[in-house]
């Protein structure tokens, strides 16, 4: 399969006094955004959907395209923007607690394994109702799900529809959010 586009969203948040950046990069079929306009619109529209998986102790500062196979950015729009979930069943994690969404494809391995690509979301919110403290708050569970299945249905660059892929192209058809509460470092 051909390597992908894709876009980098990177988020700020406060974790042990001091303030970090964090990002989630997502391949994407569909083509690449024809200029710098077309990737704006793209941006804009991931940005604007992503913002509702995150309370307002999260950022979004900025949004990075990069050409199929490329490491160099093509593209890049700076945002200052706070998260606009609320999550009332929910109580926030650390920083470094996060969800774990988990997109299968139909591509099989050369040894006939699944193929699945995944995302970490940070600063994680978990109920406030189970006993379990590992157990992700029903709302945000259901904002995440939401999300990811924006990417399966696809983002417009306002002419073309951009859908989750792998950076080797296969296809994401379905998602999964895991209900438990995972763990993942930061570099200090």
């Amino acid at each position: 399969m051909p390597a992908t586009p894709s876009v980098k969203v990177v988020k700020q948040m406060l974790y042990k006094g001091r303030t970090i950046n964090w990002t989630n990069r997502y391949h994407f079929n569909g083509g690449t955004p024809a200029d710098l306009a077309h990737w704006n619109t793209l941006f804009d529209n991931i940005t604007a959907a992503e913002k509702l998986i995150f309370n307002g102790n999260i950022g979004i500062s900025e949004a990075i395209g990069y050409a199929a196979g490329s490491d160099v950015p093509v593209a890049t729009k700076a945002y200052a923007l706070t998260g606009t979930g609320t999550f009332a069943d929910g109580i926030s994690c650390p920083g470094n607690d996060a969800a774990l969404i988990r997109y299968a494809t139909t591509a099989r391995t050369a040894k006939n394994h699944p193929v699945y690509l995944f995302n970490y979301v940070h600063f994680a919110q978990r109920s406030n109702a189970s006993a379990d403290t590992n157990v992700i708050a029903p709302s945000w569970k259901t904002a995440l799900e939401t999300y990811a299945s924006a990417w399966i249905s696809g983002f417009s660059d306002g002419v073309n529809t951009y859908v989750r892929a792998g950076p080797n192209g296969a296809t994401a058809v379905s998602r999964l959010v895991n209900g438990f509460l995972t763990h993942r470092d930061f570099r200090d």
